[in-house]
């Protein structure tokens, strides 16, 4: 889904709603991002409304899985003190939607350290430059 086709309801829905999930990701990642690289932590109510996206660099050329989460931990621990802990997270990197070994491996530091800082990590999304996808957990099938 495109975000010029999400509903005019898009915002009353949980952002995990799989009827609006890939729009909201595609409204809210900018095509720099996904030229350059970048992290998107979305801050959620705990009603899994959107509350604020962040973004982190990446350029996933040159910076390892440990530089990443590097930075993941230190914005969840400081997101943490104002009682958030409901987050989506977003991948945005050039090519296509295709998992890659890297994204996999994002994908499993995101979840622990979101364990590690008290969080729900509730989905996983890849936003390449001309499309959306959910990036499922290992052995998971269900999307958002």
């Amino acid at each position: 889904m495109r975000f010029d086709e999400l509903p005019r309801d898009w915002a009353q829905r949980p952002i995990t709603d799989p009827d609006v999930f890939e729009g909201v990701v595609d409204l809210i990642v900018t095509e720099q991002s996904r030229s350059d690289g970048a992290i998107y932590l979305l801050l959620c109510h705990p009603n899994r409304h959107l509350l604020q996206p962040i973004c982190l660099p990446d350029e996933p050329r040159r910076m390892d899985v440990g530089e990443v989460l590097d930075g993941v931990r230190l914005l969840l621990t400081e997101v943490s003190r104002h009682d958030v802990r409901d987050v989506v997270m977003v991948i945005a990197r050039p090519g296509r939607v295709t998992p890659t070994p890297r994204d996999r491996d994002l994908r499993a530091a995101f979840e622990g350290a979101c364990r590690g800082a008290g969080f729900t990590l509730h989905a996983v999304a890849i936003a390449a430059l001309d499309d959306v996808a959910v990036l499922p957990a290992e052995g998971d099938c269900a999307a958002a």
